[in-house]
């Protein structure tokens, strides 16, 4: 999760891409949201095949993928077409491997306490832009372009991604998924799933639009290169804290409660990047709570699937819910970077993203449907 968590730092990679290889706003962020499609796509796949029974053949081609698709972008010379399909194609592929074998295991082995354990393996997966960037940080200072640096992550964190592998036991004697070919496609149909569906779209639509631009929504406002840097890290920081915090909090509280708070948070705090005077300090406290809101989209959605479909069936129903997310990393970073390409500035789409999570939260505030919560 921390390897291919790095994909939260992409507005390192895309600032860099439009400084040295003359790439637009629309095309840094569309690889970024192809990502975003491939990895719940992938998880999908993973979840009707017979691969899903072999844990470390998982991890094995989770290295693979990744590796091969940063290894391909680094040879590519900047050519947009070449970056495009290797990291948001190929490297998309092993982060959704990566994914589904991190998340789905561990659940499946504490399902008394699906949020807590939700929480803090996704906690990994938000935690892995504090490396990326400090690595990102200290290889270009030293001279190094952006292709070198695509080098350097395939090689490192593909061997990681290895190693990490051997590590991981199938140790749970879980029921074989009760979902049929013929239940599921009434479960797609159902309105506790459009709920998540949608709640997980409009809530991370917004966190993705702020992430993929970030580096630049920071230029914007004239905050120092060094402080930006560091915002990426702390929200990256503060992702991880808040998928902990959220996914214990729904252990306790009823969801469509935690979910609206959450989204709330997130609304207001990227709200003010606007509405409050940005300096070094309050640009940090607002990116630290747009990262703590972001995070419990990861937590809260995936623990209540388990919640009401069986955390054995997990594997299968949450790649459908999670291509929420998919349809969210198309869109949002897509629509802010064509915001800020067609008025020059990233306020259109820092509004943009502030409405959306708002919509989100108010679905979960005033959306009763029976059933979404063993406690409603």
């Amino acid at each position: 999760m921390l390897c291919i968590g790095s994909v939260y730092a992409w507005s390192i990679i895309a600032a860099e891409l439009m400084e040295s290889c003359a790439f637009s706003g629309t095309q840094s962020q569309l690889i970024f949201g192809l990502v975003i499609l491939t990895f719940p796509t992938t998880m999908i796949v993973l979840g009707k095949s017979k691969i899903r029974k072999y844990p470390k053949v998982i991890g094995y081609l989770s290295a693979l993928f990744f590796s091969l698709g940063y290894f391909l972008a680094s040879l590519s010379k900047g050519n947009f077409t070449v970056i495009f399909l290797g990291i948001g194609l190929l490297a998309g592929i092993g982060t959704g491997l990566g994914y589904w074998l991190a998340l789905t295991y561990p659940v499946q082995c504490f399902p008394n306490k699906k949020g807590l354990v939700t929480g803090i393996v996704s906690a990994g997966f938000g935690l892995g832009a504090v490396f990326m960037s400090e690595i990102a940080e200290i290889i270009l200072l030293k001279g190094h372009d952006v292709l070198y640096l695509m080098k350097f992550l395939a090689i490192l964190y593909g061997a990681i991604i290895i190693i990490a592998a051997n590590f991981v036991y199938s140790i749970c004697n879980l029921p074989p998924s009760s979902i049929s070919k013929s239940s599921f496609s009434n479960i797609i149909k159902e309105k506790k799933f459009r709920k998540l569906f949608i709640g997980l779209f409009l809530g991370t639509f917004a966190g993705l639009l702020i992430i993929g631009s970030l580096k630049m929504i920071g230029s914007q406002y004239q905050i120092e290169n060094h402080i930006i840097v560091l915002g990426i890290a702390l929200f990256a920081l503060s992702n991880f804290l808040g998928r902990i915090f959220w996914g214990f909090m729904s252990d306790f509280y009823q969801t469509n409660k935690i979910v609206f708070w959450d989204l709330l948070l997130q609304a207001l705090a990227i709200l003010s990047l606007i509405i409050v005077p940005l300096t070094n300090v309050s640009y940090l406290i607002i990116i630290f709570f747009i990262g703590f809101g972001f995070g419990g989209n990861f937590v809260l959605f995936a623990k209540e699937t388990a919640q009401i479909y069986g955390v054995e069936n997990l594997g299968q129903i949450y790649p459908y819910v999670f291509m929420g997310y998919a349809l969210a990393g198309i869109l949002g970073p897509f629509s802010g970077g064509l915001l800020a390409d067609a008025s020059d500035s990233y306020t259109s789409a820092i509004l943009l993203a502030s409405a959306m999570s708002l919509c989100g939260a108010l679905i979960f505030r005033f959306s009763k449907i029976q059933g979404i919560n063993k406690n409603e």
